[in-house]
């Protein structure tokens, strides 16, 4: 083990080539530190943010009456083959 590898380099700087691109990246290791404490304090759980995603995706149904759920069962797929007959008339004939 080398005397100097323990000591932790303050300051790198990174160069990349992408194609015709080429450009240099400065890694300072001591705000990379402090930014990911603050990352850590202002983050959430996991838990947390899977509920509010699930919050966002997921609403609530609404609630209809039993009585109104059964002819609707029966009313949904004759609209939607009734409306799908209708665009297939207005493309052939529009």
């Amino acid at each position: 083990m080398e005397p100097g590898s323990e000591k932790k380099k303050e300051h790198r700087e990174i160069t990349y080539q992408v194609g015709w691109k080429k450009g240099k990246i400065e890694w300072n290791e001591g705000a990379a530190e402090t930014l990911s404490v603050k990352s850590l304090k202002s983050a959430e759980s996991p838990e947390e943010a899977e509920v509010r995603r699930l919050q966002l995706l997921w609403k609530p149904a609404m609630n209809l009456p039993s009585w109104m759920l059964f002819p609707l069962l029966y009313a949904l797929p004759v609209l939607c083959f009734g409306l799908t007959l209708i665009l297939i008339y207005g493309l052939r004939h529009g």
